[in-house]
């Protein structure tokens, strides 16, 4: 992996609990890390689901090592989300490749 070719922007979310004005405890996202990041396709399918027609597309997104990141996360890059699928980390390499898909 050529880490030079990281030029896009990610922001890595983490579920959170959150208090509203109102004291209700709400399911949000609160951002955990911003690093640049290479996205790259992988594959695509169409596929029927509940009557309509559904698209989903795999990526590999390759970021410098980073500890603690799980499939319970998420990433978002110009207001795309992305949900994590497996991440392989490779701490002796120096870099972190995150597999997941973006659901239309």
């Amino acid at each position: 992996m050529n880490l030079g070719k990281m030029r896009y922007r990610i922001t890595l979310q983490e579920p959170a609990n959150i208090q509203d004005d109102y004291g209700n405890i709400v399911d949000d996202w609160r951002d955990v890390v911003t690093v640049w990041a290479d996205i790259v396709p992988v594959s695509g399918r169409e596929y029927f689901g509940a009557n309509q027609q559904n698209s989903e597309t795999q990526y590999k997104i390759y970021i410098r090592y980073l500890a603690g990141i799980t499939p319970k996360m998420r990433i978002l890059h110009n207001d795309v989300e992305y949900q994590i699928l497996a991440v392989l980390a490779d701490k002796r390499a120096g870099y972190t490749t995150i597999m997941c898909k973006v659901v239309e």
